[in-house]
């Protein structure tokens, strides 16, 4: 069968008023990092357990950080230590990823006396977006003091630069990623969470660091990644995010926000996830953590009353604007030593007004130090790290189906975000019937009813048509036809089906036709420019286009499935045939899948890039782990020109075939 092709179609039969506008919540209720949330635990343990669970995934997915890379050995140069009263300090370059490295500085505390073997607790310090990053050192916000005062309480403290800050601008600059890295899950988010977690692995390592007590806190951007860390690695023990945990306010910045983290989640969920481990939620009246003790507070201590332990959560709050100020910090101070130390004196936890700390001048490791030859340029970077991710990929596909299914697969179904609808709650809206005649007698008529295909839980209403032939053939399965165009692109001038669609329908098919999001109806109130796709945060709180497309096939070919009692065929016209295949191992209701994957082209990931875009996308297999979780229902590919695309996709069917 032919794909349509031609220009945008008069709407002969349409679903919506003349002047009316799509309610559908998709296009209606776009979310922004500015979106008021709201959370408060599920009633069971068990049940906060299994979410708990999956939404470090989805972090660690949404990161490009799932499954997890493997852990090359610890590569770290640890240089040109100075003395001070009471504490040492020394500059830190640690390679995280090939051709990536991390810079800091590691403050220690002097011991008492020569050969003092004690080993202290460690504390992990990311600063927030002051603009002299870990050199900060004014009366807002001290990272340089806060390290300083944490080694001479007794504590070895890590404090490293986020991407792009301080003296990671000579590897890498902040705003790195484009749509290209976006579909492998490259993003400043994940390589600021990596560098924490090999920051957690690089204090384990000193001998002077007790590995079993670990702390981290960090305020604004560094409280974001506070409480990502303390999300995925059960080994940070005590944990103090400042000024972050917000219900009206998600974050502002790249690094604060990987697509899809926040689909159904926030802050204050994510922040919970550090239960039963102690926290303490530093807030201020000036900044949008002004609500935590009537809001963010009480919602994450109802996660610690689940595990039984309410007094292992605390809120301090001050009258102030965003800060990470002494008074701020005296908190911190104060918390870290109940948990650490309770047993020493308070007196010996206070920062003093008057504290002596170094210039940045002496913390910097440029330009007094040569960058590492192995150090790459950012788009080799980014290539060897899609090369790692290909073979990682690879690795997985050769190996247990099982345990691709339940690794690639698992990140497959976070990174599209959409799943089959529960029958019970598909819903049609606005329905009309026609029938159609041409006036060819031999041609016969149809049956069309037109009405908008809804699903409430998400929000879809969907401008459909779902035609019948007079008589329908009894072992005919039902029909979704999807069109790049919409609906109406498949009638003629005068409104009557034409090449594929009458094809089905001669072979005694009722055929369902939808626009798709950004399609047909859709087009003037949803169209990705309308929608802002590709816009500041958007896929970190919203569907892309793509998404939502796969979504709509997934509702279409349900409603058909309930409709007609048996599992509907799904037919991806040219345009639309990518579509309908990332459909096609979510779809298990439906019977089969058919594809025109003509004009799409892989080179350099254009396609996923310009036409299916969907971040993270390739780095979780696309196609081909679409295939493998459908296993052995059926699958047609037609139209392949792209030989690099199409020997994957062979692979991948002949490996459902296989297992």
């Amino acid at each position: 069968m032919k794909a349509e092709e031609g220009p945008k179609h008069v709407e002969k039969y349409p679903v919506l008023e003349p002047g009316s506008r799509s309610h559908d919540r998709r296009v209606t209720e776009i979310k922004t990092y500015e979106t008021p949330q709201t959370f408060h635990a599920p009633d069971r343990y068990s049940d906060w357990k299994e979410r708990k669970e999956h939404l470090r995934e989805i972090l660690l997915n949404a990161c490009g950080l799932w499954p997890m890379p493997e852990k090359e050995p610890l590569q770290v140069e640890v240089f040109d230590r100075k003395e001070y009263d009471g504490y040492s300090v020394e500059k830190v370059l640690m390679r995280t990823l090939p051709g990536y490295y991390a810079t800091g500085n590691l403050y220690r505390p002097l011991p008492k006396k020569a050969g003092d073997s004690q080993r202290y607790p460690g504390v992990l310090c990311p600063h927030g977006h002051w603009p002299a990053g870990r050199f900060a050192d004014d009366e807002r916000a001290s990272v340089i003091r806060r390290c300083v005062s944490f080694a001479k309480q007794g504590y070895v403290c890590f404090s490293y630069d986020m991407v792009g800050y301080a003296d990671n601008r000579k590897l890498l600059e902040h705003h790195f990623a484009g749509d290209r890295e976006k579909v492998w899950g490259i993003t400043p988010a994940g390589f600021q969470l990596w560098t924490s977690i090999r920051g957690l692995d690089f204090l384990q390592s000193l001998d002077d660091v007790d590995p079993e007590k670990i702390g981290c806190t960090g305020a604004s951007g560094g409280g974001t990644q506070t409480f990502f860390l303390d999300a995925v690695d059960p080994r940070v023990k005590v944990s103090a995010p400042v000024n972050m945990i917000s219900s009206t306010m998600q974050g502002g910045c790249d690094c604060e926000n990987p697509p899809s983290i926040r689909f159904d989640s926030n802050n204050m969920e994510i922040g919970a996830m550090m239960a039963p481990r102690p926290m303490l939620m530093v807030s201020a009246t000036g900044d949008w953590t002004k609500l935590t003790p009537t809001v963010e507070y009480p919602a994450v201590r109802s996660v610690y009353e689940l595990y039984g332990v309410p007094q292992r959560v605390e809120w301090y709050q001050q009258k102030m604007n965003h800060n990470y100020n002494l008074a701020s910090r005296q908190e911190v101070y104060r918390w870290f030593r109940k948990w650490f130390y309770p047993f020493r004196s308070p007196e010996h936890f206070v920062e003093p007004a008057d504290l002596q700390v170094p210039a940045s001048s002496e913390l910097a490791i440029f330009p007094g130090h040569e960058i590492p030859k192995d150090a790459l340029p950012k788009e080799q970077l980014f290539a060897k790290i899609r090369e790692i991710d290909r073979k990682r990929f690879e690795k997985y596909l050769s190996g247990d189906p099982d345990e691709f299914r339940k690794t690639y697969g698992s990140a497959y179904r976070d990174t599209l975000a959409v799943e089959e609808p529960d029958p019970a709650n598909i819903k049609v809206m606005s329905s009309k019937d026609f029938e159609v005649a041409p006036a060819s007698p031999e041609t016969g008529t149809w049956n069309l009813e037109t009405f908008l295909l809804s699903n409430p839980v998400t929000g879809q209403e969907i401008p459909a048509h779902l035609w019948s032939p007079k008589s329908t053939t009894p072992d005919a399965a039902p029909v979704l036809l999807v069109h790049p165009e919409g609906k109406a692109a498949l009638l003629d001038e005068q409104g009557f089906p034409t090449g594929s669609l009458k094809e089905y329908l001669d072979r005694g098919s009722p055929v369902l036709a939808l626009d798709c999001m950004g399609t047909g109806e859709f087009v003037n109130d949803a169209s990705a420019t309308n929608r802002g796709e590709r816009k500041g945060h958007f896929p970190t709180y919203n569907l892309t286009d793509t998404a939502c497309r796969v979504q709509d096939i997934l509702l279409g070919e349900t409603y058909l499935a309930k409709r007609f009692g048996k599992p509907a065929e799904m037919v991806g016209l040219a345009g639309a045939g990518g579509w309908v295949l990332l459909a096609h191992g979510l779809a298990d209701r439906s019977a089969s899948t058919t594809v025109d994957l003509s004009g799409l082209d892989t080179t350099d990931d254009a396609c996923f890039v310009n036409n299916l875009y969907i971040p993270n996308i390739r780095r979780v297999g696309d196609f081909v782990t679409s295939i493998i979780l459908a296993g052995k229902r059926p699958v047609k590919i037609t139209a392949c020109q792209d030989e690099t695309l199409r020997t994957r996709l062979d692979r991948a069917v002949k490996r459902t075939a296989e297992s």
